[in-house]
């Protein structure tokens, strides 16, 4: 009798080990998952990102052509509308591109930030160099 219960402890606390063990492992491949998939994504805007600045530099040149800009300093996201359709057109995407700093001198845009999703991608040239800072947002409060 004695060693029947002495038996079924044993075995009551292998359960509750295992069961642990597995709880821990499913939290680290679940976090593990998330990292991965976030920085997958982070790898993606970003190199939708970069396809955007050669966009805009190309339209430039193209609008050069014509006598106007790319950049309206008017306008909401510093683009004229037309330069929005033919942003989405080639790039066959929806994130929001918003101009915030454009040298009128070398027709280049020297700063951008692109948003597709929760991911947000600033770009800056700066001292001869692009700067690329690449963000991961997330929703706090939803009234």
């Amino acid at each position: 009798m004695d060693l029947e219960k002495e038996y079924n402890k044993i075995i009551k606390k292998r359960i509750r080990i295992s069961v642990i063990v597995v709880l821990i492992v499913v939290a680290v491949c679940v976090v593990a998952f998330n990292y991965f998939k976030i920085m997958h994504g982070g790898r993606i805007a970003f190199k939708e990102a970069k396809n955007i600045k050669i966009t805009l530099s190309m339209l430039d040149i193209e609008y050069y052509a014509k006598g106007k800009s790319v950049f309206e300093p008017g306008k909401r996201h510093g683009l004229s509308k037309d330069s929005i359709k033919r942003i989405q057109a080639i790039l066959e995407n929806d994130g929001v591109v918003d101009i915030i700093s454009y040298d009128q001198e070398q027709r280049i845009v020297t700063g951008f930030t692109y948003q597709i999703g929760n991911y947000k991608v600033t770009y800056l040239y700066e001292d001869g160099e692009d700067k690329w800072d690449v963000d991961y947002l997330f929703n706090l409060f939803d009234y």
